[in-house]
């Protein structure tokens, strides 16, 4: 053990390397990545953005719920690709065919484009998701300044996908369990779906809202409640100013391709 160690009385936990950078940094990173992805429709640029925050997952930690938002959104592409693929309002190339069914260029290119801002989303939240916990961003965004509702707000918004995923799983295992959509195929799986979508996000709603009065009835919505202090952060000043000046120049740089219809 270290001097330090000994001095404190507790053993010093040598922290990961994202676990040094503040969650206000990440929420940027965020944001810019899903900037960058909007602001142009470059394939090769769509697929580096994949392949850094499919990185930065790798090689910080993976978990279930990762895994399911992926497979859920690789659904919703896939439908998006033959949707888009058959009937997007510019088809003019016919690119190939199935059954007579003919599938064109301009709209697998758009619906391929779509999908890949959908997994640049899924993959830099999942990043923020598994590497910093509830109470971790709430403190850090409370000692910044924020409100409590407004951190309840943030916080919601970025765990109501993972909330959703576990009801679905909930409602699956209950229809197999009562011997229901065995889900054998993918229409079955489709089936199984649809009548539930509605019902899925209404009941994630709801627990939010529940939720949210049960803090404010313990109190976290006290202006004189002592916030936890939050773990030191390196470099986040810095990283919080390069962070928002990029996405300020990459909102400037999109409006003006906009207006001169670039």
């Amino acid at each position: 053990m270290t001097d330090q160690t000994l001095i404190s009385g507790t053993p010093q936990v040598k922290r990961k390397w994202y676990q040094v950078i503040d969650p206000i940094t990440k929420l940027l990173f965020i944001l810019d990545m899903t900037l960058l992805s909007f602001a142009s429709p470059n394939l090769l640029l769509q697929v580096g953005l994949i392949l850094v925050a499919t990185l930065l997952l790798l090689f910080s930690k993976l978990n279930s719920t990762t895994f399911k938002a992926l497979g859920f959104s690789l659904f919703l592409i896939v439908t998006m690709l033959i949707i888009q693929g058959l009937f997007y309002s510019h088809n003019q190339t016919v690119l190939f065919s199935v059954l007579g069914i003919s599938f064109y260029k301009e709209g697998l290119i758009y619906a391929t484009t779509l999908g890949c801002r959908v997994l640049v989303i899924i993959l830099t939240s999942g990043f923020f998701m598994v590497t910093t916990s509830i109470s971790e961003n709430a403190a850090y965004l409370e000692q910044s300044g924020l409100s409590y509702k407004t951190v309840y707000v943030l916080m919601s918004v970025c765990y109501i996908l993972p909330e959703m995923m576990r009801n679905m799983r909930k409602i699956q295992q209950a229809q197999k369990v009562r011997g229901t959509n065995p889900q054998k195929t993918l229409i079955q799986k489709l089936k199984s779906v649809l009548p539930v979508l509605i019902p899925l996000v209404i009941k994630t709603l709801d627990q939010s809202m529940a939720r949210s009065i049960s803090l404010q009835l313990r109190g976290f919505d006290n202006p004189n409640r002592t916030v936890k202090t939050s773990q030191q952060y390196h470099l986040s000043r810095m990283l919080h100013i390069s962070l928002t000046g990029l996405a300020i120049l990459l909102i400037g740089w999109k409006i003006w391709t906009k207006i001169n219809g670039l």
